[in-house]
Order: structure tokens, then C-alpha cells, then sequence
């Protein structure tokens, strides 16, 4: 007889085991650093990780679980499961300084298609964007030069950030409340990082946000950052998914939500749709912010295509990035970055896969059932085929 909470807790204490194992191999310098196959655990010593000291036990253990999920008789539950465990496969085989394609990467470490993304969704996307500066009468000059105006003419001066970020989050804090998850009286606090490859990222363990001062900041991109990272995005996602744990709403791999492989595909469309979740597009500097977002990181996927599996020329793939993206030039260096990391290049396609996903499925969720979007959302985990 199938038991998936049994399933869930030993997929979960191999996926410990595994990051475990390879932080003592590796001592911070493998392909993952110190970062690890799970930056961010919140399962403290609920689950017993596997106690690992050669590779190949690691692989026997995937082996017999997967006769286990085969057995799963809920289809979008088994697609994740599958996929999770090739997902760790690969990142194995990785860690033990395995050879694989881009391509290959992408469908196995990833779970995304190996392709590009969609011409027709950039140049839709880019006329989005060129229909809201029409409205906000910004029409003079070439549509990069219009969002430039657009975007330097809202920057937020940086002795200002602070106070800016501290609204913009209560009011976060307070809409994701009322429709995902009430984090209490867990806040964010604000760091300022110049010099870093990103725009912002979470650092939940520090309960810091950190913004890229370099990059400048406008009212719509902070609030987009508040919501990706914070509310109702990575941090509370990591929230949600330990208290579902403890209430046993769901099994221990929920728990996995950081783990470098299927989880960030679903957890980045979160984050990248976490405006739209709670309800708080205002006007259109939030439509151009939004739509500005999702060119950027559908021209990082193509552009870490062009760059990875295509092998085109660097400065090529920098001009088209600049180009088509509107993108300067740290924004750039990161995506280049992070497309030739071994581990980390293909996650480029996460972002855009898991908007698109998520989007899809939100827009597509009439009112009355939008709470059991979320609960579905939220309350277990996905893979791009199974979601």
C-alpha cells in the first residue's frame, strides 16, 4: 500500500542527506559553494537526514524510492515526485563532477523545457509596455529611451529607501494576511548591497532583504521586491510550508521548498506573481514595472540559451540582453553569471517558466475557488509537468 507521507519523509531525509554529505565533500567549494542543495531549511530535527559517506549509497537510495513513487496513484503528486528525484539524480551527478548539456539541465535539474522562451510573449510583453508610457505620456524617443525616462524619473533616492520599504511591507504584510497566510510579526529588515549581481534577493535566515543600490530603485520595483522576496513570496512560502508540515496538512517534502532543483521553477512563479496573488497592481507604473519584469527574465532565458546550448558569442548575447530587455549593466552581469555556472545557469529559465505557469493557472481561477488556489499553491509541491 502507497503511503505518501512516508514517501514525502524519506524523500526529504535522502534530499538532507545529499545536501549534508556534499557540504563535507565539498567544504564550500563545489559547484553550489556554501549555498548547498537546501540554502534554507526550516525543518530543524523533524526529519533525520540519511547519514551518507559514499556516492553510491545516495544512488541506491534514489533507486528504491523510485519503485516507491511509482506506485503514487495521484497523477499531478507522481509527476512531481518523478521529477524530483531525477532533479536530484542530476544534481548528483554534478556534485561528483559529471558532465551534462545545457539542454539537459534544463529538462532534468530544472524540470523546464530545452528551448528558449516565446518570441510572441517578448514582443507582447514589450508592447505592454510600450501602450502603458503611452498612457503615462512618455512617447518621445525610442521605446528603450522611454523606459529609461520612465524608470529614472521615479527612482527613489536611497536615504528614502527605508522609509518607502517599511510601508510598502505593512501593506504587503497585510494583504497577504487576508489572502494567503498571516506571518504575524515577521518582518524583513531592510540592507542596502551595492556591488551584488541581483536586483534584491531574500536572506530569510538573517530576516534581512537586501537591495542592489547600484541598480536604482523605483516605488513599482520595491514594491515588486517586497512581494517576490517577502510577502507573500520566498519568505512566506517558507512560513506557509512549515506550519503545513506541523499541522500534517502536508508531507515532510514540502519542507524542500528552497531545494536547488524542481521546488524553484513553482517557487519563483510565486514570487514573480506575488503582486498580482494579493490583489496590489495600483497604476500603471505597476503594469510597466510587471510587464518590465517579465521581458527581463524571458530575454535572460533566451539569452542563456543563445549562450549555453547555441554557443553564440558573449558580446552578442550582452547586446541582446541590453536590447530587447531594457537591461543595464549589473542586471546584465548577473544573468550572464549565472548562465555559465554550472549548477546554477539554467535556473536563468525558472523565473519565466514559473510565471507563465502560475500566471496561467491564476487568471484562469474564478473568484469563489481563489482560496483554494491558494491553498494548492502554497500547501504542497510542484514541478512546472505536474503543476
Amino acid at each position: 500500500m502507497y503511503d505518501d507521507m512516508d514517501v514525502g519523509y524519506r524523500i526529504t531525509a535522502v534530499a538532507l542527506g545529499i545536501d549534508a554529505f556534499e557540504r563535507k565533500e565539498q567544504q564550500g567549494t563545489g559547484s553550489l559553494d556554501t549555498e548547498g542543495l537546501i540554502p534554507i531549511y526550516l525543518g530543524g530535527d523533524m526529519v533525520a537526514p540519511c547519514q551518507y559517506t559514499r556516492w553510491q549509497a545516495v544512488q541506491d537510495d534514489l533507486d528504491a524510492l523510485t519503485l516507491q513513487v511509482a506506485a503514487c496513484p495521484e497523477t499531478s503528486r507522481r509527476l512531481f515526485l518523478k521529477a524530483l528525484l531525477r532533479s536530484l539524480r542530476t544534481a548528483v551527478d554534478l556534485f561528483q563532477g559529471k558532465t551534462s548539456s545545457f539542454a539537459y539541465r534544463l529538462e532534468n535539474l530544472v524540470g523546464v523545457p530545452a528551448a528558449p522562451a516565446d518570441d510572441v510573449v517578448i514582443a507582447a510583453l514589450r508592447e505592454e509596455i510600450d501602450l502603458a508610457l503611452v498612457r503615462r505620456k512618455i512617447v518621445r524617443g525610442s521605446l528603450a529611451e522611454r523606459v529609461a525616462n520612465w524608470q529614472t524619473s521615479k527612482f527613489i533616492p536611497i536615504d528614502h529607501l527605508e522609509r518607502e520599504y517599511t510601508q510598502l511591507q505593512e501593506e504587503a504584510v497585510r494583504r497577504t494576511a487576508e489572502t494567503v497566510f498571516d506571518v504575524g510579526d515577521f518582518r524583513m529588515r531592510l540592507s542596502l548591497r551595492p556591488g551584488t549581481h541581483s536586483a534584491g534577493r531574500c536572506n530569510f535566515n538573517e530576516a534581512t532583504m537586501e537591495i542592489n543600490t547600484d541598480i536604482g530603485c523605483t516605488r513599482a520595483a520595491l514594491k515588486h521586491l517586497v512581494t517576490h522576496e517577502n510577502f507573500p513570496g520566498h519568505a512566506t512560502q517558507l512560513l506557509y510550508t512549515l506550519d503545513a508540515f506541523k499541522r500534517g496538512a502536508a508531507p515532510a517534502d514540502i519542507l524542500l521548498c528552497t531545494l536547488n532543483g524542481i521546488p524553484g521553477v513553482i517557487q519563483e512563479g510565486i514570487g514573480d506573481q506575488a503582486t498580482e496573488i494579493i490583489d496590489w497592481v495600483e497604476d500603471d507604473d505597476d503594469v510597466i514595472q510587471i510587464a518590465l519584469r517579465r521581458l527581463r527574465i524571458a530575454v535572460a532565458t533566451t539569452a542563456s540559451w543563445k549562450l549555453m546550448e547555441l554557443h553564440e558569442d558573449e558580446e552578442s548575447v550582452v547586446r541582446y540582453i541590453k536590447e530587447t530587455g531594457f537591461a543595464i549593466d549589473p542586471y546584465v552581469d548577473g544573468r550572464i553569471s549565472q548562465a555559465k555556472h554550472v549548477y546554477r545557469g539554467p535556473f536563468n529559465a525558472s523565473y519565466y517558466y514559473g510565471n507563465q505557469a502560475v500566471r496561467t493557472k491564476r487568471l484562469a481561477t474564478p473568484k469563489e475557488k481563489y482560496a483554494e488556489f491558494i491553498t494548492y499553491l502554497y500547501g504542497r509541491m510542484h514541478s512546472l509537468e505536474g503543476f
